[in-house]
């Protein structure tokens, strides 16, 4: 298991909601492109930067919780 969210630190939960929030607008953008008005030329690499924000915080995010809950149950034992 890895470490809950509210037991990391300020930092990391601003990261992870950042990382969330990402990944929400990258697919209302993307579910909702026939409405918007400009053209693919923009739409899709912001969707693409947006995804892989997401991707990259989340797992450097449970990279992290995993190292750290390592390192607390060395100390434990």
């Amino acid at each position: 298991m890895c470490i809950p969210i509210r037991q990391l630190d300020p930092k990391w939960r601003r990261m992870m909601a950042v990382g969330n929030f990402s990944l929400v607008a990258g697919l209302l953008l993307w579910n909702f492109r026939s409405y918007i008005p400009a053209g693919p030329d923009w739409l899709h690499p912001v969707c693409g930067l947006l995804f892989g924000l997401s991707i990259g915080i989340n797992l450097f995010g449970l990279r992290l919780a995993r190292r750290c809950r390592a390192s607390q149950t060395e100390a434990q034992s």
